[in-house]
């Protein structure tokens, strides 16, 4: 276990074992900060086909900030998504629940390597496999359950 996968312990889960510890959001930041250029093939083909919010939150930063806003080049990164809300909140404050963006959280989990692999790759296919691809050239999803899906393997705190 890398020591990424070693400190969110508290958090994800990891390889069955389930802690539940919290942590700030500063704590999360210093984790991730030097992830972004991480492989993370995973995330990317679950925003590749079309697992990505639409408006609203990080999206409209992006826009507002002229950061390119596609789905198929996978913009903005999750990382950008992740620097952006720990920058933009108080450090101190807990890394919780209201955290509900499915893609993010499974990038976390990803890069950091705290939820196995194979596992990660039975959840893209289940989330990839509810897609309606019957009204249009991208899916579209039920975000709600799918991120409650999302958040029950990869996430566990208070």
């Amino acid at each position: 276990m890398d020591s990424a996968a070693a400190s969110l312990e508290g958090i994800f889960v990891y390889k069955k074992k389930l802690k539940s510890t919290s942590m700030t959001i500063e704590q999360i930041k210093e984790i991730f900060i030097g992830m972004g250029n991480k492989p993370c093939p995973l995330t990317e083909k679950l925003v590749y086909t079309g697992y990505q919010q639409v408006s609203g939150g990080y999206i409209a930063r992006a826009k507002k900030e002229g950061i390119l806003v596609d789905y198929k080049k996978n913009s903005p990164s999750q990382y950008w998504h992740l620097m952006t809300y720990c920058d933009s909140n108080d450090g101190n404050k807990k890394f919780s629940k209201s955290i509900v963006c499915g893609e993010l959280i499974f990038w976390m989990a990803e890069v950091s390597g705290a939820v196995d692999k194979a596992r990660l790759e039975q959840l893209l296919e289940e989330i990839v496999e509810s897609a309606d691809r019957t009204k249009g050239i991208k899916p579209t999803y039920d975000r709600k359950k799918c991120n409650r899906i999302i958040q029950e393997v990869c996430f566990v705190w208070k």
